[in-house]
């Protein structure tokens, strides 16, 4: 099916559902929307994998999932996707990343956290996306806690990465071209007591919000109670039916990913500009046109300390147009430009 506006027909880039489009990915709409408001043809090759093709101005590019383009290679995605390859080759640049070995066993694993039994270790599959695999480790870990967290990193993936904890706060910097055109602050899935409420409901009510969906399809995530969030509250002493005091806020989940109820919060214009230059130069490193840079540091507004912990071959667009908070960095429209779609 091929998509085109009529003359002087525009669509609102504030709507984030867009008619005739709600089954696929919001990040593959907010392209979309922005190709038809440049007067690009859409053809939609196959849905359910987010598949699209622009034509217009003397210019046919093939899309999947919004971010993955002809500009970057197979094998700069085989480096993405491979969190050890990554970090061996952002090293050699003179770019920090956390220390560690990677394993591809149970006892290699343990014999090397057990050396550093000291300290705050992460345990992560090489392959996985979306915080999927990992596990944190604080000091004095018990062996059944490693053997677990290596267990269930080997789980989906052949080799797990072990490495120290890198303390401070993650962002998430989309570099496309040759800049660095957004930064989003994740924060964990929470919800802000008003002193009346149990969590329960507080995460019913904050579930309310529109923006709130599941499968990507939406700007955020619905936060969920299952194991993983009673586990979590569990270990701060509460129960899906506590009441938080007034402005208290409670994080029932660990991980920072969008795709777990986390919160997207626009930093882009607090970022200090060293941070975006070096988001810019671990994409060059790899040669990725369009990458997500994963960057700890411990105070965004001051140049300082940093880790790498990854880079990502298809970042999402919807957390920078659609953050919880924030301005929208319309990245859609810096996508088009890259492929050749000036406005």
């Amino acid at each position: 099916m091929k998509y085109k506006l009529e003359p002087g027909q525009k669509l609102d880039p504030n709507e984030f559902i867009l008619k005739g489009f709600e089954d696929l990915e919001i990040s593959t709409q907010i392209v979309i929307r922005d190709a038809l408001n440049r007067g690009l043809e859409v053809e939609v090759l196959d849905r359910p994998s987010h598949f699209i093709r622009l034509k217009g101005k003397g210019v046919t590019r093939l899309i999947k999932e919004a971010s993955k383009t002809e500009l970057d290679s197979y094998m700069t995605f085989l480096v993405m996707e491979n969190k050890t390859i990554t970090k061996r080759i952002l090293e050699e640049s003179n770019i920090l990343v956390p220390k560690g070995i990677a394993v591809s066993d149970l006892n290699s694993g343990l014999e090397f956290l057990n050396k550093n039994s000291d300290r705050k270790m992460v345990v992560k599959p090489v392959t996985t996306n979306f915080g999927i695999g990992i596990s944190i480790l604080p000091p004095s870990s018990s062996v059944e806690e490693k053997k677990k967290a290596l267990e269930i990193a080997l789980g989906f993936s052949e080799t797990a990465i072990v490495e120290e904890f890198a303390e401070g706060n993650e962002y998430r910097f989309l570099v496309i071209g040759d800049e660095c055109v957004a930064v989003c602050n994740r924060i964990p899935a929470n919800v802000t007591g008003d002193g009346k409420k149990t969590i329960r409901e507080l995460i019913e009510e904050k579930n309310s919000d529109l923006r709130r969906g599941v499968g990507h399809i939406t700007p955020l995530e619905k936060i969920r109670l299952d194991e993983t969030e009673i586990n979590v509250l569990k270990e701060s002493g509460r129960t899906p039916e506590s009441i938080p005091g007034t402005g208290e806020k409670v994080f029932v989940r660990k991980n920072s990913n969008i795709s777990t109820g986390g919160d997207s919060v626009d930093v882009t214009d607090i970022a200090h500009s060293s941070y975006k230059k070096l988001a810019v130069e671990a994409a060059k490193a790899v040669e990725a046109k369009i990458c997500g840079v994963d960057i700890i540091v411990k105070d965004l507004e001051s140049e300082g300390d940093y880790r790498i912990l990854e880079l990502n071959f298809n970042p999402v667009l919807y957390i920078h147009n659609y953050p919880y908070s924030g301005k929208n960095r319309k990245v859609g429209e810096k996508i088009l430009d890259v492929l050749g779609y000036t406005s």
